[in-house]
C-alpha cells in the first residue's frame, strides 16, 4: 500500500467555530484577517478598593479529637451524663479543661 503524504496540521489549517468557510482560489487577501485576530482594545479594570478589615462574625469552630475507652468506662460516662443532664462530650471537655488548667498551674505556663 502506497501511503500518500498528508499535510501536517498547522495554525493556518485550523478555524474557529463559525468562521470556517470554503476556500475559493484568490479569495484570501494579505490584509484580510479572521474575526478572532480583530480583538477589542484592552481596557484596564477599575481599581480595587480595600475594605476595612471586618472581624469574622462566627466564632472559630471546635477541633475534633477522638479517644478510645473501654466499654465499661463508656457506660459509666453515659450514666454520669444522664444524671448531670449533660452529654458525654461535654463531660470530657470539662475534664480536659480541668486537666489543662492544673498542668498550666503546675508548670507555670499559659499552655
Amino acid at each position: 500500500m502506497s501511503g500518500a503524504k498528508f499535510a501536517s496540521i498547522t495554525a493556518g489549517l485550523l478555524a474557529r467555530k463559525g468562521e470556517a468557510r470554503p476556500w475559493i482560489q484568490g479569495m484570501a487577501q494579505e490584509n484580510e484577517l479572521p474575526a478572532w485576530h480583530q480583538l477589542p482594545p484592552v481596557v484596564a479594570p477599575p481599581p480595587v478598593v480595600q475594605a476595612a478589615a471586618i472581624p469574622p462574625s462566627t466564632p472559630p469552630k471546635d477541633r475534633a479529637c477522638s479517644i478510645r475507652m473501654s466499654a465499661h468506662d463508656y457506660e459509666r460516662l453515659g450514666i454520669i451524663a444522664v444524671k448531670t443532664g449533660s452529654s458525654r462530650s461535654q463531660l470530657l471537655k470539662d475534664a480536659l479543661a480541668g486537666f489543662l488548667a492544673a498542668q498550666a498551674k503546675q508548670h507555670g505556663c499559659l499552655c
